[in-house]
């Protein structure tokens, strides 16, 4: 669908369609782990956006590309590309973009990615810092799939900072709320954390039944 549609956009030329078109196509090879089709798309979508100096564009064109540099495990540019999609950021201009991209805030999308960037080039604390501003921020804005988005990273930055209480915490708030709103992607992955947490306090055999019911059910909705 998203491939027909780029095809149409630029047989139009019109540059706002044609970018939530790429990206679109760059979210599902993102979430595919396509990583390099993935990283051609977020340059494509990079220079679409300095084409029109449209800050609104840029600002999900370095997000796209920071996603995507760090599953690559470049961490430096990827840090780069957040911290300039967040100079980006203009609350009053930019919150409606969770209508187009993702059914996320981009700045909240940032914080918590780039928590994990952090975490990776050996900054715990500034990783928790920023794991923790999109997690006030997305109770601030109440909007429940951001909000879901926040809890499942800052349970998966609690991982890697061995929390097993907090990453638990995180993990089950995401689950209800995820249950409560249907966002099958947040939950798949809150229930993985949760089994986590679980083995890591020594409920071993219900941290495992978590584990495999998160991927079986990844493997089931192709996640």
């Amino acid at each position: 669908m998203y491939a027909r549609a780029r095809e149409l956009c630029q047989q139009i030329g019109e540059t706002p369609q044609l970018f939530q078109m790429l990206w679109g196509l760059w979210a599902f090879y993102i979430v595919r782990a396509e990583n390099k089709v993935a990283h051609e798309l977020g340059e494509q979508l990079l220079t679409l956006a300095q084409g029109v100096r449209d800050p609104a564009f840029l600002l999900q064109a370095h997000y796209s590309l920071g996603v995507t540099l760090m599953n690559l495990g470049q961490f430096p540019l990827a840090r780069g590309h957040f911290e300039q999609s967040l100079a980006l950021y203009d609350p009053q201009q930019h919150r409606l973009q969770a209508l187009l991209y993702g059914a996320f805030d981009p700045k909240i999308a940032a914080l918590s990615v780039s928590a994990l960037v952090l975490w990776m080039l050996g900054y715990p604390d500034q990783a928790l810092t920023k794991s923790q501003e999109a997690l006030v921020l997305a109770r601030e804005l109440s909007h429940p799939s951001s909000l879901a988005q926040a809890l499942v990273w800052g349970a998966w930055l609690h991982q890697y900072r061995r929390e097993g209480q907090e990453a638990q915490e995180q993990a089950e708030a995401a689950l209800a709320l995820s249950t409560d709103h249907g966002f099958a992607l947040w939950l798949t992955m809150a229930t993985i954390f949760r089994g986590w947490a679980l083995a890591e306090q020594g409920q071993g055999a219900e941290g495992i039944a978590q584990l495999h019911q998160g991927l079986t059910a990844q493997r089931a909705n192709e996640f």
